[in-house]
């Protein structure tokens, strides 16, 4: 649950949106209305925190926060 809130406070601050929008299910374009250099912020800054090479297009593709999480601890386990 660490990661999910950490993550959350990343999306929290780069997208500008409130803590109830960002959660599991939400859809980062969709929901929170991401744009491409939101999701590259977002990329960077993951990866910087946990040392992982995480690309915008990798987060592109996931159908929502859940996906991120799962992508990044399978990143981090690697």
């Amino acid at each position: 649950m660490e990661l999910f809130s950490e993550i959350k406070t990343m999306i929290e601050k780069i997208l500008a949106v409130d803590a109830e929008a960002v959660t599991k299910n939400a859809h980062l374009q969709l929901d929170l209305g991401a744009n491409s250099l939101a999701l590259l912020t977002l990329s960077v800054a993951i990866s910087e925190k946990y040392s992982i090479e995480l690309l915008g297009e990798d987060i592109v593709e996931l159908e929502n926060i859940g996906e991120l999480i799962s992508l990044v601890e399978s990143k981090i386990s690697t």
